[in-house]
């Protein structure tokens, strides 16, 4: 097993955030869950701790996924953390979109009860993808 990762997630639903932050405890990793892009950013910019892995919902208000992707990956600070966009659906030009402005990896939405397996085969392609540029 890897090692703990400090990990962000941001997504509007509270049903989500806690499956997920259950899930990733469940696999021995840190998780901040946000339910705002502004607090993400705010969290981000004040605490020099960064997270090893950000996963995005792609549907938030007012900043969206896609939006918010654009500025970690334009900063100098945060352009190598590995972001995973999560969404029900991908349109064939949302997935271009979103790999030209630097998504690591694209995951769709899934039920709680597959949710672990999914996260598990998602750190485990950034951690050789990690590896392999070290």
């Amino acid at each position: 097993m890897n090692p703990s990762k400090v990990i962000f997630y941001l997504n509007d639903d509270s049903d989500d955030l806690y499956f997920f932050k259950n899930t990733m405890g469940s696999l021995g990793h840190q998780v901040l869950v946000f339910h705002k892009a502004e607090t993400m950013l705010k969290r981000l910019h004040r605490h020099p701790t960064k997270p090893e892995v950000i996963f995005l919902d792609v549907h938030v208000p007012i900043l969206n996924g896609e939006e918010i992707l654009s500025h970690l990956k334009s900063s100098h600070a945060y352009r190598s953390v590995p972001v995973v966009m999560i969404s029900g659906i991908y349109p064939k030009k949302l997935v271009r979109q979103l790999l030209t402005v630097g998504a690591n990896y694209l995951m769709k939405r899934t039920a709680p009860n597959d949710l672990k397996t999914a996260l598990e085969n998602v750190l485990k392609v950034l951690f050789e993808q990690q590896k392999l540029s070290a």
